[in-house]
């Protein structure tokens, strides 16, 4: 068991020993057990599915890992919209030859119904060199919000402080001289020895009544509070780089901060390195939520197989990414589904692509385990009426009627009703609008592919057409739309465009009833 009191306390050399072990003897018989890096696997909860996606192209091959919980639970929001921001700026900067990797995982850090930590790895390899790049995301189950790693400090003075102290260990411990401290590190250190160097001097003419123990201002005039979410996210923002954005706790109590070898001036071998910070300093620079953080990783640490404890709903019910932050577009199916679209289907698990397929009621009986396989596959479904007829040319009753009919149908099949309504041919008026209670989805790039029946004109038509937040209007009826979707996806995929639902290109608050909507362009 843990001692989750921390009244032992664990010096900085004996500690940097355990965790980092560059060689330290005669401490065997004196150190406790030595202290670990507090990480969970996301296996380690029940209730907790583990989503994985590997697409591999001719020009690179990206790879994805993270817990799914609730699709839009707010760190779980969080972890999927920067995984793919980062996927995004891999593929924009491809080279020009070969074929680089790009890996995103995820683990989590504590779990408990007051706060959950998760930490994200991405690892780029160009068969040449391996980087490596890792930052921590912290969910506040009070607020609801997810907040960046300075979070779980109390304010920037402690922030300060706690760089101070890693700056010491790789000091004292590795004998890094001042000048040679790597990146923030120096800068803080620099810092704490210019202000004890003016302190002395002012001692020594008798201007100084400050004593031996000093306070390590921030940078800023004022130290901002980082429990507030918008001041945490400044200052992490401000603070960029620095080691402690891969922070952990530790089994003695403390936290560990990884650092890459490269960083550390003589270390050696190529793992990772994990530099300690001491129980009893670290309580000097944590936030109430940090507090809390703590507990829930020695509490996790000595327990086995508990259940995640957070459940919905949550404010973002029914996203999965934030497509205001990112390259998205919405790939449309009308008229279906039919004979093809399990082939599409297919496709589109390729891409880890996800897709809006207006179905038609009257064939939901015919296709009932392609509808659920939709479903199961995280694809949206949505109303396409019940054979395709004139909505505008129906009273308000006829279209209720239609409508309902075909809802109804989708339900049964799937358990929900579909999100959106397209309306055959586009063709809509004020009766249509006011008589609906979802939203009215038509599209802004039309690949005619039902016109053209020619898979190159309609692969090209979408690739040169489509542009952040496009709705693309396709039939999945139709041979040669379907054949057009490999290229398709290849193209914009390697432009860096994610494949999503129309709900997430709206967003819950874009979508109201009865509004029409072509396409969600920012400009």
């Amino acid at each position: 068991m843990i001692d989750t009191s921390l009244r032992r306390k664990l010096s900085v050399t004996a500690a940097a020993c355990l965790l980092l072990t560059p060689g330290c003897q005669g401490l065997e018989e004196e150190s406790p057990p030595p202290a670990e890096t507090i990480r969970l696997p996301l296996d380690s909860f029940s209730g907790v599915e583990v989503e994985s996606a590997t697409v591999g192209a001719g020009h690179s091959t990206v790879s994805y890992r993270y817990p799914s919980v609730s699709a839009s639970h707010p760190l779980m929001l969080e972890i999927r919209t920067g995984m793919a921001e980062r996927r995004t700026e891999f593929l924009e900067g491809l080279p020009d030859k070969g074929n680089p990797e790009l890996q995103q995982d995820t683990s989590f850090l504590a779990v408990s119904p007051q706060v959950v930590g998760a930490r994200v790895t991405s690892e780029t390899s160009s068969g040449v060199q391996n980087d490596v790049e890792s930052r921590t995301l912290w969910y506040d189950a009070s607020s609801q919000e997810v907040l960046p790693w300075t979070s779980v400090f109390s304010d920037e003075a402690a922030l300060e402080q706690a760089h101070l102290s890693v700056a010491r260990v790789l000091q004292e411990e590795y004998d890094v001289p001042l000048q040679q401290l790597p990146g923030l590190l120096g800068e803080v250190a620099s810092r704490a020895d210019g202000a004890q160097a003016t302190e002395e001097a002012a001692a020594e003419e008798g201007n100084s009544s400050s004593g031996g123990n000093r306070e390590i201002s921030s940078p800023e005039e004022e130290s901002r509070d980082l429990s507030d979410p918008e001041q945490a996210a400044e200052v992490a923002e401000e603070w960029a780089g620095s080691p402690l954005e891969d922070l952990a706790f530790s089994t003695a109590g403390g936290m560990a901060v990884d650092m890459a070898p490269g960083e550390i001036p003589g270390a050696s071998g190529g793992e990772e390195l994990v530099l300690p910070v001491e129980a009893e300093s670290v309580e000097g620079f944590m936030s109430e939520l940090g507090f809390a953080a703590r507990d829930a990783a020695l509490d996790n640490h000595s327990q086995d197989g508990t259940q995640f404890p957070l459940e919905g709903p949550y404010p973002g019910e029914g996203l999965s990414m934030d497509c205001a932050r990112l390259k998205c577009v919405a790939l449309t199916f009308d008229d279906g589904p039919g004979e093809h679209t399990g082939r599409l289907l297919d496709d589109l698990a390729e891409y880890d692509a996800r897709a809006t397929f207006y179905v038609l009621g009257r064939l939901v009986d015919e296709f009932p385990e392609v509808l659920q396989r939709m479903d199961a596959e995280g694809h949206e479904l949505g109303n396409h009426t019940w054979k395709h007829d004139d909505l505008a040319e129906m009273s308000a009753e006829q279209v209720r009627e239609d409508i309902t009919r075909t809802n109804e149908a989708v339900q049964e099949v799937t358990g929900s009703e579909p999100a959106t309504i397209r309306p055959p041919y586009g063709s809509l008026n004020e009766t249509v609008s006011g008589a609906v209670e979802q939203p009215l989805i038509l599209w802004d790039v039309d690949t005619h592919d039902w016109q053209s029946r020619d898979s190159g004109k309609i692969a090209e038509h979408a690739l040169s057409h489509s542009e952040t937040g496009s709705v693309v209007l396709l039939h999945d009826i139709h041979e040669q739309s379907v054949e057009a979707v490999p290229e398709v996806l290849e193209g914009l995929h390697e432009q860096g465009y994610h494949f999503v639902t129309v709900t997430d290109l709206f967003g819950l608050e874009g979508m109201d009833s009865g509004e029409v909507l072509t396409d969600a362009r920012m400009g």
